[in-house]
């Protein structure tokens, strides 16, 4: 009787611990979150996640289906906040701006007439986030180390395992029919096997032998395939998009008077307002250019648009934590500002963060004289594509030449942004009245091919270096080419609180970088290198200061 009455109250506390798991479980995922910590940057609150959550037009899957789908490999919902982080992404909990509670980047654009989708916005692959002795800090407008190609294939296979087990499919569409009461199972089995056939055909034409790993993408060559290729229809025009860089840091970027690792887009507006299309067009925009007609309707959110740029104006770089990351030396910062100004000015400018209307030049340096890897400049100046139905029109739609029936690839792509803005006048006009900013003009074209030396205050937290991300601390960065690391691990987001960078030794769901591969070079950029030890340890005393 003893025994029976113990199993009784045994099995009457099962659901009391199985609640307090669940209970421990979200007070876990909570203080995950909250425990995440925020530097002065010039955003509040809201404005933070205002950018976080926002869409400019990204249209992946639709969202009921982006909560519903299981991994491919288990019954772990392919949203799962552990999975997500281990492509890279920030998580977050649930809030006003966040309701589903989704990592940052992820946003939901609505669509009354289609129905909701999920798509990534800025914040994705501009969203930074650095540890230091188990403290998550947050880094905003800093380099995202997402795993972007992994990511699109987790959500194709998923869609494929469904699409395959009767089990899982059954367990997805009761989800998605219980939401949409006209959907048919029928409907919904056509609907998934058309997206995973349009999600296969664009990780095809991306298909590169360079792996991109976390925190890289080649972004004019996703850019340029997602308008010449897919957008025109020409499957001729593909190209592999073979040189990723690194996300760029975005703190200063609206103050320059160009943006691009190559310097090649003004600031002076339209231009941002062009960019910042393109941007949409290229993570999962629609566009449809229709021959003889002057505009094109597309899923850009050109409102969002402005917004979003006229909130990264207010953004300044992250100070050096010394409440968590410790105290600087500045016997060395005075001795390391020196050699700064002897070695680095030159290129690298001051900036002065409390000054909210700052207008400032990036320093062109032709590829051939900084001397780091050049495929990705090659790429963008050499890239050319038929124009297929564009042959005849105007390069900038009402105005400029006529394309011939080959073009620049650049050239087709501000061709489609613009036709995509012209579309909604009202809104574009709008948009660029309400992120309009003074900055410096563009320098005059440079017919020869460079990279753009940014001010580089923050640049403690923006590791890996150089535009592709091949060396992977500032100490690195300060010795010779052949001393620099020629392989190592990417996605550990401790800091290495002394060359400064991240530790880039294997761990859990790191990616591994290979110097030697097409693209990765490290070479180059030898200014300092030739400093003394002593002096390139002073050099980055200073450096962690700006």
């Amino acid at each position: 009787m003893k025994k029976i009455t113990t199993l009784c109250l045994f099995l009457i506390k099962i659901p009391v611990f199985i609640s307090a798991l669940f209970l421990c479980e979200k007070v876990f995922s909570q203080t995950h979150a909250e425990a995440t910590l925020y530097l002065p940057q010039g955003w509040d609150h809201k404005t933070r996640q205002q950018l976080s959550f926002t869409s400019f037009g990204s249209r992946f899957i639709p969202y009921d289906w982006f909560l519903a789908l299981e991994q491919a490999d288990s019954q772990d919902l392919l949203r799962d906040n552990r999975h997500l982080a281990a492509l890279g992404f920030i998580t977050t909990t649930a809030d006003e701006f966040n309701p589903e509670g989704l990592p940052v980047g992820f946003a939901r654009d609505e669509d009354k007439k289609n129905g909701d989708y999920i798509g990534l916005t800025c914040a994705a692959c501009h969203t930074g986030q650095v540890s230091i002795h188990g403290k998550r800090i947050r880094i905003d407008g800093g380099q995202s180390l997402i795993n972007f190609t992994e990511f699109e294939l987790s959500v194709l296979n998923a869609l494929r395992a469904t699409l395959a087990d009767s089990e899982k499919f059954s367990r997805f569409s009761n989800k998605i029919i219980a939401k949409n009461t006209d959907l048919t199972v029928l409907r919904l089995q056509a609907q998934m096997h058309t997206r995973a056939t349009e999600l296969q055909q664009h990780i095809t034409i991306n298909k590169t032998d360079v792996p991109y790993g976390k925190g890289r993408l080649d972004a004019f060559g996703h850019i340029f395939n997602a308008i010449a290729v897919e957008a025109l229809n020409i499957p001729e025009n593909i190209h592999s998009p073979n040189a990723p860089t690194s996300f760029p840091m975005l703190w200063d970027a609206s103050h320059l008077d160009v943006v691009q690792w190559n310097g090649s887009a003004p600031n002076k507006e339209p231009g941002p307002l062009f960019q910042n299309a393109i941007t949409a067009l290229a993570v999962y925009g629609s566009v449809s250019v229709l021959e003889n007609k002057l505009t094109y309707p597309s899923s850009i959110r050109i409102n969002n648009l402005g917004n979003i740029q006229r909130d990264y104006y207010e953004l300044i770089s992250p100070k050096w934590p010394v409440e968590y990351a410790g105290q600087l030396d500045s016997t060395k910062i005075a001795k390391g500002k020196l050699l700064y100004e002897q070695h680095c000015l030159q290129c690298h400018t001051y900036v002065d963060s409390n000054d909210k209307k700052r207008k400032l030049r990036a320093v062109l340096t032709p590829v051939a004289e900084v001397g780091t890897d050049s495929l990705m400049s090659n790429n963008f100046e050499n890239h050319q594509v038929k124009t297929g139905v564009l042959e005849g029109e105007r390069e900038l739609v009402f105005a400029g030449n006529k394309f011939t029936n080959q073009a620049k690839a650049l050239d087709v792509v501000t061709h489609t942004a613009a036709g995509a803005l012209f579309n909604q006048p009202w809104q574009t006009l709008k948009a660029i009245v309400r992120e309009f900013r003074s900055t410096y003009a563009a320098p005059e074209k440079n017919a020869v091919p460079s990279y753009k030396a940014r001010p580089i205050n923050g640049i403690w937290a923006s590791a890996p270096y150089l535009h592709n991300g091949s060396v992977p601390s500032i100490y690195d960065l300060l010795l010779p080419p052949g001393q620099r690391p020629e392989n190592f691990y990417v996605g550990n987001t401790e800091l290495d609180l002394v060359k400064v960078g991240y530790v880039y030794s294997e761990g859990q769901h790191t990616t591994f970088y290979d110097t030697h591969l097409l693209g990765n070079s490290n070479a180059g950029h030898e200014y300092g290198t030739q400093l003394a030890d002593e002096q390139r340890w002073e050099l980055v005393e200073y450096l962690k200061s700006l």
